[in-house]
């Protein structure tokens, strides 16, 4: 399901009307359309939606629903309409190369590509700023869900801080408290924090009613990360608990930053894929939803594509030069000692394997790119790990339930948004096919529905 940028007309639901009027339209009708509700697994053909103040007003069966007077209608026959999209793991490249601010160019790519809601996962007072824009209308863009600055033990790398150093109990504390006051919706977590540093983080942020997100650290291990019910991005720590004991490379696998290091590669033949039953159960019983990134960890550490493939590539074009000279170096540094092929082979082998199991036993996933890391961009990106979930087994309802429903539900706002019914925000794509025929499938020349009251 994966729509070229040059094929969609998008904006303020001005698609291409059956009638041209030179008075604004009292709302919109998408007329004899099916329908994709995403509330079940199902179609619903020959439905006629009606639009108003941004707001679905009524879903009825074409040959009963009157169009109102003064609507714009558009015609959609033989398409099919579904809820917008959602990717729940975004950055912007304002944190990489030379710190420029290129948001509202990336929120038009967001939306080129069906994205209409995104969570930015490492804050910065410039992203709460682009959050109010869209949402006061200054800004055209998805909805944005911003979490706070990144939750860090050291900074190891060259260039501005984005994140916050805490290597006390003390500091975590103030720092939770202080982005919770300046509006971040939620706290991050990423690299080398301690355990009691972790500690003060969950339980500040539960005094202080803040979701807690990120990364789960071999200083923190999943057990803990569990019991805390910590939302986890990556699958971070779920690889190393298939670990036969702690004696190779002292417990740790290739999570998180370990993804570097040749000792950490070496545990992968070692493995225990009978584990994963147990390490599936664990996270049920937390009740807690997981966000894989497959897609980047794949293109990135496990697949090694040409120079060529990446070029290729329709979002290539868009990163700037200067964070290409970037890429190519950390590509180059990774590769010209990557881990063998089979020992890749097998890790991606397992983590499609969890994520299909994660899902069969009903743990909630959801979509996240992690773009714009290595050669990935947001919105592009979004459809390539939709994609990575068919891969790994789940079915395309399923999948898209993931970029929907799944997010919606999590961040508390499947009351306005996730699905197509009645009183849900009108944030719809119009596409030629269904995707839960194939999940790439090109969208309408009508393209993104994507109203604001």
């Amino acid at each position: 399901m994966k729509p070229a940028a040059v094929t969609l007309l998008f904006c303020l639901l001005v698609l291409i009307p059956e009638t041209v009027s030179s008075r604004p339209p009292e709302g919109y009708v998408v007329r004899d359309v099916t329908v994709i509700p995403m509330n079940q697994e199902q179609v619903l053909p020959h439905q006629t939606v009606i639009i108003r103040d941004g707001v679905i007003a009524a879903i009825g069966d074409t040959k009963k629903t009157a169009v109102p007077k003064g609507y714009q209608v558009v015609d959609g026959r033989n398409k099919f309409l579904m809820p917008g999209l959602f990717d729940m793991h975004s950055h912007f490249f304002y944190e990489q190369g030379e710190n420029r601010n290129t948001c509202a160019a990336e929120l038009k790519v967001m939306l080129a590509n069906g994205l209409t809601t995104a969570r930015i996962l490492n804050g910065d007072p410039v992203y709460l700023q682009v959050r109010d824009s869209v949402k006061q209308g200054t800004l055209e863009g998805p909805e944005l869900f911003v979490a706070s600055p990144q939750f860090v033990g050291k900074w190891p790398w060259p260039g501005r801080v984005f994140g916050a150093i805490c290597t006390t109990p003390e500091e975590a504390v103030a720092a939770v408290r202080k982005f919770k006051r300046e509006g971040y919706d939620e706290i991050k977590i990423t690299f080398m924090v301690e355990r009691n540093v972790y500690d003060a983080i969950i339980q500040t942020a539960k005094e202080e009613g803040i979701k807690v997100t990120g990364h789960v650290g071999p200083r923190v291990k999943l057990p803990a990360a569990l019991a805390a019910h910590q939302q986890i991005e990556h699958m971070d720590e779920f690889i190393d608990m298939l670990l036969p004991d702690t004696s190779y490379n002292h417990g740790q696998s290739v999570s998180d930053m370990n993804l570097w290091r040749k000792k950490a590669w070496e545990t992968v033949e070692h493995l225990d894929a009978s584990k994963i039953p147990a390490l599936v159960a664990m996270v049920k019983k937390a009740d807690i939803y997981v966000t894989p990134t497959n897609y980047f960890f794949f293109s990135s550490f496990g697949h090694s594509l040409t120079e060529e493939q990446f070029k290729s590539r329709l979002d290539y074009a868009y990163i700037p030069s200067v964070i290409k000279e970037e890429r190519w170096e950390i590509r180059e540094h990774y590769w010209k000692s990557a881990p063998s092929e089979k020992s890749r082979l097998r890790y991606v082998e397992l983590r499609n394997r969890m994520t299909f199991e994660l899902w069969k036993a009903g743990v909630k996933l959801m979509t996240g790119s992690d773009s714009p890391e290595w050669f990935l961009l947001p919105g592009f990106a979004t459809h390539d790990e939709l994609e990575t979930f068919v891969k790994a087994g789940l079915t395309p309802f399923a999948a898209l339930q993931t970029a929907t429903i799944n997010p919606a539900t999590y961040l508390g706002i499947a009351t306005r948004k996730g699905t197509v019914e009645t009183g849900k925000a009108a944030e719809l794509l119009l596409l030629d096919k269904t995707p839960l025929d194939a999940i790439r499938t090109p969208p309408s020349r009508s393209g993104i529905c994507h109203t604001n009251p």
